[in-house]
């Protein structure tokens, strides 16, 4: 007997920081074009685009948080402390210690689980004791967040299970292979990252305070984490190349931290992309339906 089976769609967010905006007009184009997600997966910045709209969160109701400035990096930056360790308090593993993050995630999605999301959601993370890429998909999703979002030196690892979690952009930053595990007929990649990735280092080492300590560190160690980032997306690319790799119009001069001044630019940049691909990924979307159940 033959019947239509609808082709399952995979959406891979990159990381990339306030870029990361413009997920949010992916999300708004691909819904005003009624294409149903099916899977859902993200590193870093992505994973939390993804977390929220996984969680029911609309692409309208994040664009109207980011434009509150109360998301993203420039949030993060507000709860650096890089005062002086108490006597026989534990070594510091980040400028962040990490707790409060996980309490901004709470404070958007509450006490959820992966197990409570309407869409099958994965986060991509990176075990340091292992060197393994990890996929989060099940248990809380606030320590889950702050995982994927931990990049090495800025906010501690999520210690659990022998694992010490930290952004998954180090190995994978655009997790086009996962949104295929999970299930994906079609997947669409979107890429947001970009080289300039390392001026949020640059000003995070200029900041007064830490310009005066560790900035040099800081500056150093943003230079080695986005050539790392970079090589590693290529070779992604390469090996599990999405059905429809989108690269929004970002300017360069927009960088992780500067892009919480542009908010609708960058989603509408998002958007534009995304609209651009629409009669292409509905035509692959109708090919090939009829299967034999």
């Amino acid at each position: 007997m033959k019947a239509k089976q609808r082709k399952r769609v995979g959406l891979a967010l990159s990381g990339g920081g306030a870029r990361g905006l413009a997920h949010i007009g992916v999300l708004q184009a691909l819904a005003a074009a009624s294409i149903e997600i099916d899977y859902i997966t993200g590193t870093s910045m992505g994973g939390v685009i993804a977390t929220g709209y996984a969680a029911g969160v609309s692409p309208d109701e994040m664009a109207e948080i980011a434009r509150t400035k109360a998301m993203g990096l420039r949030g993060l930056l507000r709860m650096v402390d890089i005062g002086m360790r108490r006597r026989g308090a534990p070594p510091r593993k980040g400028l962040l210690h990490g707790k409060q993050v996980e309490q901004w995630v709470k404070d958007f999605l509450g006490e959820r689980r992966f197990e409570d999301l309407r869409i099958p959601l994965t986060l991509v993370s990176v075990d340091l004791n292992s060197g393994r890429e990890i996929h989060l998909s099940e248990g809380c999703l606030a320590p889950a967040v702050r995982a994927t979002l931990s990049i090495p030196g800025l906010l501690a690892p999520v210690e659990q299970n022998g694992m010490r979690l930290v952004d998954g952009g180090l190995l994978n930053n655009l997790p086009v292979n996962v949104a295929r595990q999970m299930g994906a007929d079609v997947v669409i990649g979107v890429d947001v990252y970009s080289d300039n990735t390392a001026s949020f280092w640059q000003y995070l080492a200029h900041k007064r305070l830490i310009a005066q300590t560790i900035g040099g560190v800081i500056e150093t160690l943003g230079d080695a984490l986005n050539l790392v980032i970079r090589v590693h997306s290529l070779e992604r690319l390469q090996q599990y190349p999405p059905d429809f790799l989108l690269h929004p119009q970002i300017p360069p001069y927009i960088t992780v931290i500067s892009g919480y001044d542009y908010v609708d630019d960058i989603i509408a940049w998002g958007k534009e992309a995304t609209e651009e691909i629409l009669p292409d990924l509905k035509a692959a979307l109708q090919s090939d339906e009829g299967s034999t159940l």
